[in-house]
């Protein structure tokens, strides 16, 4: 594709998601950060999302999409979290499930679940973390045991993004014994199946418009056909989805970086002192010109892991430094946004002051700062030419 051809698809497909965030998301945006969630109001938006075609941007033609295009995709999450970082959260899990379903499902699962997701009439949420165990993956403990033709599963998972509002689960759970070599197996299951229940949703620092809750398994029996993949290939999927997972967070740092920019230039143009806008002193000046390079470098991240996917290449490194740095871009642009705003920078009144909040969980968050750097630390030492071919792709 020509440079030319992809920035009018780009322009078209922003503009898109810029209007209805413009329209219907950041009108509401009190509503959005308030506790109790309005879970109806955010499960409305997010399949309303779907409807505009961000969902089926991983889906083939022949299952309703208009993908996979990663880069696509993670325009959209670009510009949705430009409006609202909580929802653009919020959609990772159904996108990761039509992606986990287009890479591991079986023609009636593909059939079954992907045509409604790209016709934004269904969203999942996605299990992985427990109570006991958050980035060590390899120690989960809930369990799907053989009965018959199906299985029994029982456990408990932690901070699951949309249980309280999903139609559907993709779920990892333990097979087998000790560890991950297969041992772990995935499944995709109706949030409507006996046995599981939402028992809490958490109330959170920030992010509030991406519901976060405790999820049981009480003895729940799915069919064999409800699982994803290959008896213990779980670890397989779970690894790809959690890879694919890290290319979003310098999307939406990017689109939280425009907004912030953008909060934080015109209040620095309106607001005098020393006799003049505070935008022509220096420290200011200095504060949105690292603001500027932040949401450059933020789209320049996931541009290029995006740009790996559709081509095909590994992109483990990349995704996790993309994390890695966005996460702590994201947290340095807010904090510059409240500072420049001053002391109504922390008031609820002005936006920055959620932007602030929200950026926090960044660097938690789809594995912690601390992970991202082992990960890459890891890669580095399996690929030591990985810097000769850094930044390239073609």
């Amino acid at each position: 594709m020509s440079t030319h051809t992809h920035n009018e698809a780009t322009s078209d497909w922003s503009a898109v998601i810029h209007k209805f965030g413009r329209d219907k998301v950041l009108p509401r945006s009190s509503e959005l950060d308030a506790h109790p969630q309005d879970m109806e109001l955010i499960r409305s938006l997010l399949l309303e999302v779907g409807r505009i075609g961000l969902y089926g941007t991983v889906i083939s033609p022949e299952y309703g999409g208009t993908g996979p295009s990663s880069l696509a995709l993670h325009e959209a999450v670009d510009a949705f979290a430009y409006h609202n970082a909580g929802l653009a959260m919020s959609t990772m899990p159904t996108y990761l499930t039509a992606r986990a379903l287009m890479s591991f499902g079986t023609d009636e699962q593909k059939s079954r679940w992907l045509p409604k997701i790209a016709a934004g009439e269904l969203i999942t949420s996605w299990a992985v973390t427990e109570p006991d165990t958050g980035s060590d993956v390899a120690n989960i403990t809930t369990k799907a045991v053989r009965d018959g033709d199906g299985w029994r599963i029982s456990g408990t998972k932690m901070f699951i993004t949309n249980a309280s509002i999903a139609d559907a689960v993709l779920l990892l759970c333990r097979t087998g014994g000790t560890g991950v070599k297969e041992t772990l197996t995935t499944f995709v299951i109706p949030m409507d199946a006996p046995g599981i229940s939402v028992t809490g949703v958490l109330e959170k620092m920030g992010l509030r418009s991406s519901p976060t809750c405790e999820l049981v398994f009480d003895n729940v029996r799915v069919e064999d056909t409800d699982r994803l993949g290959e008896v213990g290939e779980g670890w397989q999927v779970a690894m790809d989805v959690l890879d694919y997972e890290r290319l979003a967070i310098p999307a939406m740092t990017a689109g939280m970086a425009q907004r912030a920019l953008e909060l934080s230039s015109a209040y620095a143009g309106q607001r005098t002192a020393f006799g003049g806008p505070i935008a022509d002193l220096a420290p200011v000046g200095e504060m949105l010109a690292d603001m500027g390079a932040a949401l450059l470098e933020c789209r320049l991240l996931y541009r290029h892991a995006a740009a790996l996917s559709d081509a095909g290449r590994p992109s483990i490194a990349e995704g996790s430094i993309g994390k890695l740095v966005a996460g702590r871009l994201a947290n340095e642009v807010t904090s510059n946004a409240v500072q420049i705003h001053g002391g109504y920078g922390y008031c609820r009144e002005y936006e920055v002051e959620r932007l602030y909040r929200d950026a926090r969980l960044f660097m938690i968050g789809g594995g912690t700062t601390q992970v991202q750097r082992k990960i890459v630390a890891q890669q580095l030492r399996r690929s030591p030419k990985w810097g000769a071919s850094a930044g390239m792709w073609a």
